[in-house]
């Protein structure tokens, strides 16, 4: 990635690592967890438990997604830094798209589990 000069706040610019091999074009990471809400005799809730946290990761880029770890099921290496449920994650879902004028695109799904 070239580097940009950013002005300002210290905002980070762009992606930092191609991740599975491909030119990466987007990553997002989402941070959830199962809740349970305990409520007193009124309906106030009195007491929340978190549970069961999973990072759901979306990777998005341009080339075919190969390798050995293809399988849905196997373990995916990220190569950027992002604050996960575990350093684990399993590959859910491959999409990979080819279009009239257009270059080869990838879309990678993948959970990490907290706990495995």
């Amino acid at each position: 990635m070239p580097n940009a000069t950013v002005v300002g706040a210290s905002l980070s610019f762009g992606i930092a690592a191609e991740e599975s091999s491909l030119t990466t074009q987007s990553v997002s990471v989402t941070n959830k967890a199962d809740k349970k809400e305990a409520r007193d005799k009124q309906g106030y809730v009195v007491a929340v438990a978190y549970y069961n946290k999973t990072s759901e990761i979306s990777i998005e880029g341009l080339g075919t997604f190969s390798g050995a770890s293809t399988n849905i099921g196997t373990t995916l290496t990220i190569s950027g830094t992002f604050d996960t449920a575990s350093s684990t994650v399993y590959l859910d879902e491959v999409t990979i798209e080819h279009a009239n004028e257009e270059f080869v695109k990838s879309s990678l799904k993948a959970t990490a589990y907290e706990g495995i």
